[in-house]
């Protein structure tokens, strides 16, 4: 069947049905195109069966509704790590993957080595004017590279300081805390007069180092490709974490961060405070410990200097369209519509409580209404006044090299097994290049 043309496509056409029906590799090939009432059917695969894949369904049928176009979508379900490898054997073998798919953030690098397997959506999303109207940083930072964009996110995830503001009134913690060394006298203080802590320490993950260095402008790579893990933001994140640990104000987080084992410490009390992105404290502190509600208030990150950031992001899964399919105008129209589309991303948010990245969708009321869990704050409007002070970051091929060798030779090092952090961090500066180079 010949590749419908993007005319062709906008005309009318009859209904169709989005079935979330188990395909196999050999239906989903783009030389045995499947039909429905003799429609190409797209294939789009995810993971997500209860959160992400609600939101696609309706997305497409509300997409159907305004746009009756001329081809079907069809929905996949294979597991997280599965559907990841297949679209990479599908993508050299140059056939059997799908034409739309989740790419979660982490993933991302290993489908942008040598010529990225993704159509580049920039162009498209720039003549539609789109580009001003999203949080970059969640919508298309994480699925970016040099400078094209090859994937959308509708997952604002602002990241927040969470705290018990029951513990912090009985205990006299005055807030907002509108410094990290305000929060760090705190801190001594509460732990102090309590025996108990403000906030524990992520050791053995690189997500709280990230998210701290990024408020100040650092991360993993800078806008050219090169490592910077020894950045100046870096080692300031990492000796502040070391010396909240000598000082006795906090502890080791054993557990894995987001689990139940986790939350439990926090649901007890004997944690006050957590950072994270609003699946964190939107999704986990809910699901978790859900007899905690109304005793919950949020307020940006402490700056770091004086007109400094108050946030940054952390986590997501985008959208992204694959080349090599014959249908790539068709899917690139559908991805970036349902990223756009203002019922489309307010169905997700009340249905999972995703913050958008699409900007006008903060005029919806919904956004601005008052929620119990966090003692009536108005979260959504909240996180709209914070968003814009998300610093920009840069994705890279060698992102997962990059983020377990900063784990390995520097977080758990210089925070579990006293290595000096300038040290560490220069170790895994250092492993990181050395990958990169051996595999250029």
């Amino acid at each position: 069947m010949a590749g419908l043309t993007r005319r062709g496509f906008l005309k009318a056409g009859a209904a169709g049905a989005f079935a979330a029906s188990g395909l196999g590799m050999g239906a989903c090939s783009y030389g045995g195109r499947k039909t429905i009432n003799g429609k190409p059917v797209l294939n789009m695969w995810t993971w997500d069966r209860n959160g992400r894949g609600p939101f696609h369904a309706n997305a497409w049928k509300l997409y159907k509704k305004a746009k009756n176009p001329d081809f079907e979508v069809e929905l996949l379900y294979l597991p997280f790590q599965q559907m990841h490898d297949k679209i990479l054997i599908a993508a050299e073998a140059g056939s059997g993957g799908p034409d739309i798919t989740d790419i979660e953030i982490s993933s991302f690098g290993r489908f942008i080595r040598g010529d990225p397997i993704f159509a580049d959506l920039t162009a498209e999303l720039t003549r539609q004017q789109l580009l001003d109207k999203l949080y970059r940083p969640s919508a298309t930072d994480p699925w970016s590279y040099k400078g094209k964009v090859y994937g959308l996110g509708n997952e604002l995830n602002t990241c927040m300081m969470c705290y018990r503001f029951d513990l912090y009134e009985k205990a006299g913690v005055t807030t907002p805390i509108n410094t990290w060394d305000q929060f760090a006298e705190e801190g001594r203080r509460y732990h102090k007069n309590t025996g108990k802590y403000l906030i524990d320490v992520e050791y053995l993950d690189w997500a709280e180092w990230w998210m701290l260095t990024l408020q100040q402008g650092g991360g993993f790579f800078n806008a050219k490709g090169d490592p910077t893990i020894d950045s100046p933001e870096g080692l300031r994140t990492l000796n502040y974490r070391l010396n909240s640990l000598k000082e006795g104000w906090s502890f080791r987080r054993s557990s894995t961060s987001g689990s139940p084992q986790q939350f439990t410490a926090v649901g007890a009390g004997q944690v006050a405070t957590l950072i994270g992105p609003s699946w964190y404290f939107s999704g986990n502190t809910k699901n978790y410990i859900p007899n905690t509600s109304g005793k919950w208030r949020l307020q940006p990150f402490p700056r770091w200097t004086d007109g400094g950031s108050q946030t940054a992001t952390h986590g997501g899964t985008g959208v992204c369209v694959l080349k090599a399919g014959p249908y790539v105008d068709e899917a690139r129209d559908f991805v970036i519509w349902a990223h756009s589309n203002v019922d489309a991303i307010m169905f997700d948010y009340k249905n999972r409580q995703t913050f958008p990245t699409y900007r006008p969708a903060y005029d919806q009321a919904a956004l601005k209404e008052p929620v119990a869990f966090f003692d009536n704050q108005k979260v959504g409007q909240l996180i709209n006044q914070v968003s814009p002070g998300i610093n920009r970051w840069y994705n890279s091929p060698f992102w997962p090299n990059a983020t377990d060798t900063t784990v390995r030779e520097a977080i758990t090092p210089a925070l579990g097994k006293n290595v000096a952090p300038q040290k560490a961090l220069n170790k895994a500066q250092r492993d990181t290049v050395s990958t990169i180079n051996f595999s250029s």
